[in-house]
């Protein structure tokens, strides 16, 4: 999966270069949550939420070693429904958001290392996942979530699952820290075989994939994500709908989704893992 760093440059990109009022875009502040939101509950990013989530749950998708996040399954069950009943909000929007971003770097991924004979496992996940780390660092976006009561609002109210107010305020604090080109590491460990030396880091930094890569797989994910919110404020109009206007408030539609043990206990035996009996899907 991406890093938060490079979720919230997409962002940036996008204010950088429309006006996001064309692209459905309200609340700025609740839709750069909402590009984070899917991993709150994962286990990795956000250490002391009350309790995790599958990922294959958050993030729409089957088990596998690089899953494809289901941006169109969460489009037709949370977007286009609320599109006829006058828009979803903001954190709808950035959670979709998420999932494209997630699933259009992993297929790419996928490719390359197709391409390169690079067997699927876990140091080939840890690798990737460093990678996404430094190429967020470089791009260092600005932005910054803030705790608001419009944000713990839609967090309270989002479709497929609660996000309670003090996990909510968790994740904005964590994305202090995951941010900007000084963002911590959020993948690290003592497990010996998971470790990557310093002697492997033999192309500007990176373990697996190149910069030429993650630079094309940034503006690949960048031209999805805005051609789907424009599909959006033109539906939206279609519709008869102001997409500028609040998005009316809608009772969510969930399922049920199995619990697993808040992160503390999850990741105490091996930091890198984040497997109880149950859980699937390795970003």
């Amino acid at each position: 999966m991406p890093s938060w760093n490079i979720h919230a440059a997409h962002v940036e990109r996008l204010l950088r270069e429309s006006d996001p009022r064309e692209l459905g875009i309200r609340d700025v502040n609740v839709f750069l949550f909402g590009n984070f939101a899917p991993d709150v509950y994962v286990g990795y990013l956000v250490g002391d939420v009350s309790h995790t989530l599958r990922y294959c749950d958050t993030h729409v998708t089957a088990p596998h070693a690089i899953p494809l996040p289901g941006a169109s399954e969460f489009w037709d069950d949370y977007v286009a429904p609320g599109i006829l009943e006058g828009g979803v909000d903001d954190l709808t929007l950035g959670v979709w958001c998420h999932l494209v971003a997630d699933r259009s770097y992993n297929a790419l991924v996928r490719a390359f290392n197709a391409a390169h004979d690079i067997p699927a496992g876990t140091t080939t996940r840890i690798r990737k996942q460093k990678d996404f780390a430094h190429f967020g660092t470089l791009l260092a976006p600005t932005l910054h979530v803030e705790t608001t009561p419009a944000l713990l609002s839609s967090c309270e109210r989002f479709g497929p699952y609660e996000i309670n107010p003090e996990d909510a305020r968790k994740a904005v604090a964590a994305a202090e820290r995951l941010l900007g080109e000084t963002a911590e590491d959020a993948i690290s460990g003592e497990a010996e075989e998971l470790r990557v030396g310093p002697a492997e880091c033999a192309r500007d930094g990176y373990l697996l994939l190149t910069k030429g890569f993650l630079e094309a797989a940034f503006n690949a994910a960048d031209a999805m994500i805005r051609a789907g919110l424009t599909r959006y404020v033109a539906e939206m109009l279609a519709a008869g709908f102001d997409p500028t206007a609040p998005a009316p408030a809608r009772a969510p539609m969930r399922k049920h989704l199995k619990e697993g043990p808040p992160p503390a206990v999850l990741l105490a035996g091996n930091p890198e893992a984040a497997s109880y009996e149950g859980r699937s899907g390795n970003a």
